[in-house]
């Protein structure tokens, strides 16, 4: 029983020192475009072989009613430059969290 308490502090542990680098990293970084990224769905996108996901959204996922238009509509967001993000943290699935600001 220890040595899973100990697994699972080490666990959070490592989370923990992720996520506050990647805060660190995005409060030095600027808002920038995603324009030329692929929606994933309503609230993920991938640029660069990277995936983001947007803080504050909860968009249905794929296979959901209303996914394919949420899909879309963040499709059309990230096409239309209108929108910049930020790097704020990393979640669980090594997707970069980001804040989204209109221009």
């Amino acid at each position: 029983m220890y040595l899973i308490s100990v697994l699972f502090f080490l666990f959070i542990l490592a989370i923990s020192v992720d996520e506050s680098l990647a805060q660190q990293k995005g409060s030095r970084s600027s808002y920038k475009s995603y324009k030329g990224a692929k929606a994933i769905d309503g609230d993920t996108y991938k640029y660069k072989e990277k995936s983001y996901r947007i803080q504050g959204y909860d968009a249905p996922e794929i296979g959901q009613p209303g996914s394919r238009q949420a899909t879309k509509s963040l499709q059309k967001r990230l096409d239309s430059g209108n929108y910049k993000y930020k790097p704020v943290a990393k979640d669980v699935y090594g997707r970069t969290i980001v804040k989204e600001q209109k221009k």
